[in-house]
């Protein structure tokens, strides 16, 4: 990386944690942390997997609006106000300014995950949870699903017509990612040609959070190795090849 990337890359950090929007959504992820005390306590013998299930769908939840949101908005403000002409005009690439402006935002989201995996972690020891190490790897793969859905809202912010859109889009496809087993099952079942391969282009396009989502494995013999090193793979292939798109339409635009 260059050192006008890791500029951009500093720049939108401080952005980003300066913007209300982060202190909002880190007062009422912690607010939503909080109020998981009180429903694990309707548990009974399952207040620690209560706990633990709400904690880290609101480490998700939080990462996932926040990173969205400032994603769509990241670029798009400064197109909109025609200030990212001012800063392209210097000699910058469009490629730096685009790589550095994504991995300011991942850092920026990485921070704010990491904060809140000590709040929760600090309400889990206070019950009397009991040290896992699959913990940090249901968390690591939480933000592996946030690095893809955020590489992803780059890119549609990039393709849409508006901001709304893109947010309406990039949604739909973090919801439809997580159902990608049940469109390979549809795909399989149905006796429509057209029907399927319209199915699995779908299935292969969509990001398929599944591999991702390891929560469920925080109890009982663990994961294989093999799966998650994949996982990751995943992960870093597909967010590559958004960014790529990204930039390609990053370069076609006039400013």
């Amino acid at each position: 990386m260059t050192a006008k990337a890791l500029s951009i890359t500093r720049y939108t950090v401080i952005q980003l944690f300066r913007n209300k929007l982060f202190s909002i959504l880190g007062i009422f992820g912690c607010i939503l942390l909080g109020a998981s005390l009180l429903i694990a306590s309707l548990g009974g013998d399952q207040q620690l997997r209560v706990l633990l299930d709400l904690g880290l769908a609101c480490l998700e939840f939080l990462a996932l609006v926040s990173g969205v949101f400032a994603a769509v908005t990241l670029i798009l403000e400064e197109m909109e106000a025609r200030t990212i002409a001012l800063v392209l005009i210097r000699p910058l690439h469009r490629a730096e300014y685009l790589v550095g402006r994504f991995l300011g935002l991942l850092t920026a989201l990485l921070l704010s995950m990491g904060i809140m995996a000590a709040l929760h972690l600090g309400l889990l020891f206070f019950k009397g949870w009991r040290w896992d190490a699959s913990y940090l790897v249901a968390v690591a793969f939480s933000a592996g699903k946030i690095m893809v859905i955020t590489s992803l809202a780059l890119f549609l912010s990039l393709f849409a017509t508006s901001s709304i859109s893109a947010l309406t889009l990039t949604f739909f496809l973090w919801v439809l990612g997580h159902f990608s087993q049940e469109l390979k099952f549809l795909a399989n079942k149905t006796g429509y040609p057209a029907f399927t391969a319209l199915v699995k282009a779908i299935y292969y396009v969509v990001p398929n959070f599944a591999y991702l989502n390891l929560k469920d494995h925080l109890e009982g013999t663990g994961v294989m190795g093999r799966w998650l090193g994949g996982a990751a793979l995943y992960a870093v292939c597909y967010t590559v090849a958004c960014l790529t798109l990204a930039l390609g339409l990053f370069r076609r635009k006039e400013f």
